[in-house]
C-alpha cells in the first residue's frame, strides 16, 4: 500500500513512455497480459475497466475510512494530477484491458508489477503527452541498461527508482527491479513457468461480466506473503496455508457494506489439505446459538462421512506430515484410544472455537464434535476418561454446573491428536455434552464461561449483529473459517512484524471497520466453490463532547443513596433500574424512565441488588441486605415467602453464593466487626457460621470461589489478614495467610486449574502489590512508586472481574496505572477527597473509565486511550452504572444527582 501511489503518480504514466519502444521494435507482433506473470506472483488482479471500479470505490462509504489511509489518499489525488496533463487521457489509457501481480519482496515485505496492452493506436497520442510532460520534470532522472538482450529502462524520482520494459505490445513495470527481471527471464523461457500455465484450471471457471474485477490466487505463495506481516516466531504456522488448496479465482464485489468475492479453489488431490473433503457433502453450520459473543475466530468443518475423512485425513497425513502421524499413533497404542470409532460417530459439525482472552490467561479454546449418537459418544468419552485416571492411580475429576456435568481428559492435546496440528492448545481437557455435541474446553473455566454464555444469551445466534452478517454466508460448506477482527487484535497486533505492527497501530480504526469476515469453501465436482465474506462498518470514534442529553430521566420524591442497579425484566427482557432514596425506599424505574413502584424498606441497603431465580422458573426476584436483615423481593415489589429473614448483627457485606450454577443459593454475610455468616436460601443459619468470627473488621466484601469441587470461602481483614475456608467454615491449609499489610480495596482473583495455580491480588494502602495463592503461598511483593507519604493506592477490577487496573492519588492529582504499571491518564481534579474510579473492560476495543468527584458530585468518562469523552461532567455523586450495546455501538451511562435518575448515551 505504500508504494501504490508512487505506480499511480510516476509509474501507470511513466511507463506509457514506453509506448516508443512498442512502435519502434514489436510493431506487428503481441502476446497476451498473461503471458507475462510470472508463477511466484500471489494473487493478479485483472480489470477491464480500472477507473470504472476505482470510482465505484469512491462512491462507497468503505472510502470515507480508507481514504483516511496516506496511501489511498495520495492515489486519489495523484490521479487527478495525471488526467489533467491530458483531460480524460489516464481514464482513456486505463480503460483497456490490465493486470497488477503482487509478489513477496523479502521476509517482511511485498511489491507489485503492472501490465497494460497497448494494442489500441490511439493510445500512442496519451504516451506521448505523457512521456514529454515527463521529459520536461528535470526530477525524474532516466536511464537504461541490457538485461538478457532486452532494454530495461529506469525512472528515478526522489530516491524511489520504476523500472520497465516492453514485451511485444505489453508494457511490465514494477518499483522492485529484480520483479522486472523475472518477467524477462519467463519470457525467455518461452513462458513455460508462468502463472497461466501452472493454473490453468481456474481460466476454465464461470466469471461474472460485470463486477469489480476479478482476482487470482496462488496459495502456496499467499502463504508465503502472509506470513511477512508476521514476527519470525509466527510465520512457521501461515506458511503451513500453502497446502490447504493449490490455486482460487474469485469476482470481486465492492460494496457500502464490505467485500464480497464469489469463485472457485482448485486442489492437488495427494497434497492438498482440502483433498480431504473429496467425498464430503457440504452441510449446514448449526452452531451459532453455542458460540459465545467473545469468540475471535471459528474453524469450522462439514463432514458428512466421518469414517471416510479420517481414511483421508490419515492420507494426508501420511504424505504431509509423517511425524504427526507417527506420533499420533503412539497415542493410541499408549492410551488405547482408537480414533476411527471416534470418527464413527463424527455427524455434520466439527469446530474450533478461539475465544478473546478471559481474566488475563492465555487463548480460551473449545472443540464441538457434533455426534450422530450422542449417547455412545458420551460413553466413549467417559470410558476414556476413566481409563486415565486409573491409569493414574486417580479416580475421575467431575464437576457439576448448572445442568451440565463436566469430566476431565486426564491427557495433554487430546484434539489435535484427534483432528491435527490447528486443534492444538490444550494443555488440559475438559468435556461435557451439551446437546448432540461433545464440547472439550482447554480449562475447566472455559466450559463454565460457555455455559454462562448460552443460558445469558450471549451467543452468535442472540446477536443482531452476527445474524446480519451471517447472511451473506454460504449455508452449506465443507471448510469455514469466520473471524472478528475487534476480538482478535490483541493477539494479531503482539503476532505482527515490528514494522506491519506500527503501521496496524496507526490505522487502527480504519481496521477494525472490517469488524467480521469469513472464508469458506464447498465441494463442487472437480472444485471448491470458495467464497469470502467482509463486513464493513465505520467505526464511531468516540470523541470529547460538551454535553450529553438525557436519554432518559426520573425525578424521585427524596435524595437517592445508592447507585443505580440495572437489572433486567423476565417479562419481556426490558433493563430497568432499582434504586434507594434517603427515606429508605425500594424504587424500580422502568426501561422508559417512569417509576414502576416504591416501597420504604426501613432501613438502607448495604449490599447490591442481586438478581436471582429462586423458584427455578425463569421468573427473577432481587436480593439484597440491610442492616439487619436479608431481603428477597419480585419484580412488583411482593416479598416471596419467608422473607424478609432478621439477622441479629450490624451487618456490613452481604452477597450470594451459587456453589455449581444450581439455583440452591447460600447469602454470605459478614458485619462490622468481621464476623462472618451464611445462610441458605430458605433464611436458615448454616452450622459453623453463626457466626464464623474473624480476629478484625475486612478490606471487602467475603467472597466464594470454587476451584476443581472444593468451595473456598475467602475474607480479607484491613490489617493483612487472609483468612480461606471450606464450606463449614474450617480454615484451609496455609491459611489464615498474615501479609502484614493495611488493605482497604478489593482484591483480583485470576482463576486457575487448581489451588496453586488460582492467584488474588491485593494491593496495600502503602503501595504493595501482593500476589498469593491459594494454597496459602506468597508468590510476589512488589512496591509500587510512591510520590509522597501521603499517596493513597486502590486496586480496581473491571465490572466483570476479567483484569484490574491501579489508582494512585496524590490530593488532588490522579494517575491510573495497568498492571504493569503503564501510565492509562494522569488528571487533576478539583478535589482532593477521594475520588471514585470504576474500570470497564468489555473487551480489547471497548474500555472506559469513570471517575466520580463524590465532593464536586461530578463524573468524568474517559474512552481506552485515557482521553476525556465528556468535557463537561456529567452531574453524578454515586458510582454509575454503563452498559455497551453492540447492536448500536453505543455506551448508556446512568447516573445519579441528588433526587434525579438519568440514562446518557454516546
Amino acid at each position: 500500500m505504500r508504494k501504490t501511489a508512487l505506480v499511480i503518480t510516476i509509474g501507470i504514466v511513466l511507463f506509457i513512455a514506453g509506448y516508443l519502444f512498442y512502435e519502434k521494435w514489436y510493431g506487428s507482433e503481441s502476446t497476451s497480459l498473461w503471458n507475462n506473470v510470472p508463477n511466484n506472483a500471489v494473487l493478479v488482479f485483472e480489470s477491464k475497466n480500472v477507473v470504472e471500479s476505482w470510482n465505484d470505490l469512491l462512491e462507497t462509504s468503505l472510502w470515507n475510512s480508507l481514504k483516511s489511509i496516506e496511501s489511498f489518499e495520495n492515489i486519489k489525488n495523484d490521479l487527478i494530477i495525471l488526467d489533467s496533463i491530458e483531460s480524460g487521457s489516464v481514464a482513456s489509457l486505463l480503460q483497456q484491458n490490465s493486470l497488477i501481480s503482487m509478489h513477496v519482496t523479502k521476509k517482511n515485505d511485498f511489491d507489485f508489477i503492472f501490465y497494460i496492452d497497448f494494442s489500441l493506436e490511439k493510445n500512442q497520442r496519451v504516451a506521448t503527452k505523457l512521456l514529454d510532460y515527463f521529459k520536461d520534470n528535470t526530477d525524474v532522472r532516466f536511464s537504461e541498461r541490457i538485461y538478457q538482450d532486452y532494454n530495461i529502462s529506469e525512472l528515478t524520482l526522489d530516491n524511489h527508482t520504476f523500472t520497465y520494459f516492453i514485451n511485444k505490445n505489453v508494457f511490465i513495470g514494477s518499483f522492485t527491479s529484480f520483479l522486472v527481471e523475472d518477467v524477462v527471464r519467463l519470457v525467455n523461457d518461452g513462458y513455460k513457468s508462468g502463472f497461466k500455465a501452472n493454473n490453468v484450471q481456474l481460466y476454465d471457471m464461470p466469471k461474472l461480466a460485470n463486477d469489480d474485477g476479478n482476482i487470482y490466487i496462488n496459495m502456496e505463495t499467499a502463504s508465503l506473503w502472509l506470513s511477512s506481516f508476521m514476527s519470525a516466531e509466527h510465520r512457521k504456522s501461515l506458511k503451513e496455508l500453502g497446502v490447504f488448496g493449490q490455486a482460487s479465482f474469485f469476482d470481486l464485489d465492492i460494496s457500502d457494506t464490505g467485500v464480497l468475492l464469489n469463485g472457485f479453489t482448485s486442489y492437488d488431490t495427494k497434497s492438498d489439505f482440502l483433498s480431504t473433503f473429496n467425498t464430503q457433502i457440504p452441510v449446514r453450520g448449526d452452531l451459532k446459538y453455542y458460540i459465545p459473543n467473545r469468540a475471535s475466530a471459528v474453524y469450522r468443518f462439514g463432514i458428512s462421512d466421518g469414517g471416510k475423512w479420517n481414511n483421508e485425513l490419515v492420507n494426508y497425513w501420511k504424505n504431509n506430515k509423517p511425524g504427526f502421524l507417527s506420533r499420533r499413533s503412539k497415542f493410541e497404542q499408549q492410551y488405547g484410544f482408537t480414533f476411527s470409532k471416534l470418527y464413527s460417530w463424527i455427524e455434520n459439525n466439527l469446530a474450533l472455537v478461539k475465544l478473546e482472552a478471559f481474566r488475563g490467561t492465555g487463548e480460551e479454546k473449545l472443540v464441538f464434535i457434533q455426534a450422530s449418537d450422542a449417547q455412545e459418544a458420551l460413553n466413549q468419552f467417559n470410558t476414556f476418561s476413566e481409563s486415565l485416571a486409573e491409569a493414574n492411580g486417580d479416580s475421575v475429576y467431575v464437576e457439576r454446573f448448572s445442568t451440565y456435568e463436566i469430566r476431565e481428559l486426564q491427557v495433554s492435546d487430546f484434539p489435535k491428536f484427534t483432528f491435527g496440528p490447528l486443534f492444538g492448545g490444550f494443555e488440559e481437557c475438559y468435556f461435557m455434552l451439551l446437546g448432540d455435541y461433545i464440547v472439550i474446553g482447554n480449562s475447566m473455566l472455559t466450559l463454565k464461561s460457555l455455559i454462562e454464555d448460552i443460558e445469558n444469551e450471549n451467543t452468535w445466534g442472540r446477536s443482531v449483529v452476527f445474524n446480519k452478517f451471517l447472511e451473506s454466508n454460504l449455508e452449506e460448506s465443507n471448510v469455514s473459517v469466520t473471524f472478528n477482527t475487534r476480538r482478535i487484535w490483541e493477539n494479531l497486533i503482539n503476532e505482527l512484524d515490528p514494522e506491519w505492527k506500527n503501521f496496524a497501530l496507526k490505522y487502527a480504526n480504519q481496521i477494525k471497520g472490517f469488524d467480521l469476515g469469513s472464508i469458506q469453501f464447498s465441494k463442487l465436482d472437480e472444485s471448491f466453490y470458495t467464497s469470502v465474506a467482509i463486513q464493513y462498518e465505520e467505526q464511531l470514534v468516540i470523541k470529547e463532547k460538551q454535553s450529553y442529553e438525557a436519554l432518559k430521566s426520573a425525578t424521585l420524591n427524596n435524595k437517592v443513596i445508592t447507585k443505580p442497579y440495572v437489572v433486567k425484566n423476565h417479562v419481556n427482557g426490558n433493563l430497568e433500574v432499582a434504586v434507594q432514596d434517603s427515606a429508605y425506599n425500594f424504587t424500580l424505574i422502568s426501561q422508559d424512565g417512569s417509576v414502576q413502584w416504591s416501597d420504604s424498606l426501613g432501613q438502607p441497603m448495604i449490599s447490591d441488588i442481586e438478581q436471582i431465580d429462586y423458584y427455578k422458573n425463569g421468573k427473577l426476584q432481587y436480593f439484597f441486605a440491610t442492616r439487619s436483615a436479608l431481603h428477597i423481593i419480585d419484580r412488583l415489589g411482593n416479598y416471596i415467602d419467608g422473607y424478609p429473614v432478621a439477622v441479629d448483627a450490624n451487618l456490613k457485606f452481604a452477597s450470594v453464593v451459587d456453589y455449581d450454577k444450581s439455583k440452591r443459593y447460600r447469602f454470605f454475610l459478614a458485619d462490622e466487626r468481621g464476623n462472618l455468616f451464611l445462610y441458605n436460601k430458605e433464611g436458615v443459619s448454616l452450622e459453623g457460621w453463626n457466626p464464623r468470627v474473624l480476629t478484625g473488621k475486612l478490606a471487602s466484601a467475603p467472597f466464594h470461589i470454587r476451584v476443581r469441587g472444593k468451595d473456598c470461602m475467602v475474607a480479607i481483614q484491613q490489617d493483612g489478614i487472609v483468612n480461606a475456608m471450606n464450606r463449614r467454615g474450617e480454615m484451609m491449609p496455609g491459611f489464615p495467610l498474615q501479609l502484614d499489610a493495611r488493605i482497604k480495596t478489593s482484591p483480583f482473583i485470576n482463576m486457575g486449574s487448581d489451588l496453586d495455580k488460582t492467584v488474588i491480588t491485593i494491593l496495600s494502602r502503602e503501595g504493595r502489590l501482593i500476589h498469593f495463592n491459594l494454597n496459602g503461598k506468597v508468590l510476589s511483593t512488589e512496591q509500587l512508586y510512591k510520590p509522597t507519604k501521603d499517596t493513597r493506592f486502590q486496586l480496581i477490577p473491571d465490572a466483570l472481574g476479567k483484569h484490574y487496573i491501579i489508582s494512585r492519588q496524590d490530593m488532588a492529582r490522579l494517575v491510573l496505572l495497568a498492571p504493569d504499571n503503564e501510565e492509562i491518564l494522569a488528571k487533576d481534579y478539583l478535589s482532593s477527597d477521594h475520588l471514585n474510579v470504576q474500570y470497564y473492560d468489555l473487551s480489547s476495543d471497548h474500555k472506559i473509565y469513570a471517575v466520580t468527584d463524590v465532593t464536586q458530585s461530578f463524573t468524568y468518562i474517559y474512552n481506552k486511550e485515557g482521553q476525556l469523552v465528556n468535557s463537561r461532567p456529567f452531574d453524578s455523586e454515586q458510582e454509575i452504572a454503563l452498559i455497551y450495546f453492540d447492536s448500536t455501538k453505543k455506551y448508556h451511562v446512568y447516573t445519579i444527582s441528588g433526587d434525579t435518575f438519568k440514562l446518557i448515551t454516546f
